[in-house]
């Protein structure tokens, strides 16, 4: 079996057990987390846990059949630990996830820190995992890193770098050599954040503590929206073509990178007395037709970075305002604004109703979950750019099951049976 290789970091791992203790940290045992060919993952509020896991998550493939998740460690699989509850899944791509959580295991010494409902006494120590979905292994960060993480989106650039936000810092991770992973702060001493983006070309946008939006090169120059755009305020987003956009005072700019340290603002689309381009809006990405849509006082505004076009459609269905895409977000909101291959989907406040804008057409239907026998989780909502469909979980009225479901790109809504439990499903992500 293939050697755990832990991050090369400044500080050392950090156990939670003492350090006279005999006991090896599990986290140094780890080694694989069985979800190979898993297109999504998800947990139940369970007080005990799965059977056959000692995570409490369940993992589906493409076909709905359901497994266990399990963390392994050594030849050993069971070696120490007794359970691992995951608070946090992301992915970084459709190779590497992001797990955050803790692991409880007995103490040679008999001492604990923790209280594990069927275990009792026991030694707990939080983990910040690193898993490789095409072979299960995993790569662990410092154990205490792992507790600033709450909900904070991940990007790639084009170098193969992904980048994460811990303590109100964004870290650049390496992904060519996954046996010696490294974790780069990218902000300067002072400069924090919890809102930021990242494109192709290692552009950072971000909007410091005291509400300073800027953009960080590569090379380490740093650009505020005033010597740039001579704006203090704009909507920020990314173009199929990797490069920020910038929707400022009624115009729309091309934030183009020369070189490592130097970034040029172009205006693109220039406003008239018939169109404004809305600032502070949240533009969301149309994959079909290389596109960004946003929505405004009745208006669907379509931009097209391809013809520099902004269009402007009218709609007959009111929709709800104040868009918030998993492009953009931070810890104190839900995303309630989903794209995937087809379609774009917004849900009213409540998340009763849920409108369905075609990415083709942009005609938007309406649909009434409660109708339609549904309460949704807002937490368990997930989908892909590239796949078709929203996943999500719930309670299903007919039964009064939770279930993963799937909202169709046709409207109609499908359950996976095997998924059913009177438990309330907790978090879902979808893989790919």
């Amino acid at each position: 079996m293939k050697k755990l290789i832990l991050l090369a970091l400044v500080c050392a791992m950090a156990g939670a057990c003492s350090k006279d203790s005999s006991t090896p940290s599990p986290l140094s045992q780890l080694r694989k987390v069985t979800i190979k060919d898993a297109v999504m993952v998800y947990e139940s509020e369970a007080k005990t846990r799965s059977v056959g896991s000692n995570s409490g998550m369940l993992a589906a493939d493409e076909n709905g059949n359901i497994w266990p998740v399990r963390f392994l460690t050594g030849q050993d699989e069971n070696i120490n630990v007794l359970r691992v509850k995951n608070r946090w899944i992301a992915k970084f791509s459709e190779r590497y996830l992001l797990m955050i959580g803790s692991v409880f295991y007995k103490s040679d010494e008999g001492f604990s820190n923790a209280l594990d409902d069927e275990f009792g006494p026991c030694m707990e120590e939080q983990y910040c995992l690193i898993v490789d979905a095409q072979t299960e292994y995993v790569y662990a960060f410092p154990s205490g890193i792992a507790s600033s993480y709450d909900r904070y989106p991940l990007f790639m650039d084009r170098e193969n770098n992904g980048y994460v936000l811990f303590h109100r810092n964004i870290y650049k991770v390496n992904f060519d050599d996954v046996n010696n992973l490294t974790l780069q702060p990218c902000l300067a001493d002072g400069q924090q954040t919890e809102k930021y983006w990242v494109n192709a070309n290692g552009v950072i946008y971000y909007e410091d503590w005291d509400g300073n939006s800027k953009f960080k090169c590569p090379g380490g120059r740093i650009y505020t929206f005033e010597e740039l755009l001579n704006v203090k305020n704009a909507s920020v987003f990314c173009g199929h073509s990797g490069d920020f956009y910038a929707a400022a005072a009624g115009n729309i700019y091309k934030i183009d990178s020369q070189g490592a340290n130097q970034l040029q603002a172009e205006i693109v689309w220039k406003s008239d007395f018939y169109i404004l381009a809305p600032d502070n809006n949240v533009y969301c990405p149309n994959q079909m037709k290389k596109t960004h849509i946003t929505y405004a006082a009745g208006y669907l505004y379509v931009f097209n970075e391809e013809t520099n076009e902004l269009l402007k459609i009218e709609q007959n269905v009111s929709l709800p305002s104040g868009w918030r895409y998993c492009g953009w977000m931070d810890a104190n909101t839900w995303v309630d604004t989903f794209v995937t291959s087809e379609s774009l989907f917004v849900f009213s406040d409540d998340y009763k109703k849920l409108y369905q804008i075609s990415l083709a057409d942009y005609l938007v239907k309406e649909l009434d979950l409660v109708q339609a026998g549904y309460e949704i989780n807002p937490t368990t909502l997930s989908c892909s750019l590239t796949s078709a469909g929203l996943s999500f979980a719930g309670l299903r009225y007919a039964d009064g099951k939770n279930v993963v479901g799937m909202i169709n790109e046709d409207g109609t809504i499908t359950a996976n049976e095997k998924t059913a439990t009177d438990t309330p499903i907790v978090s879902l992500v979808r893989l790919n």
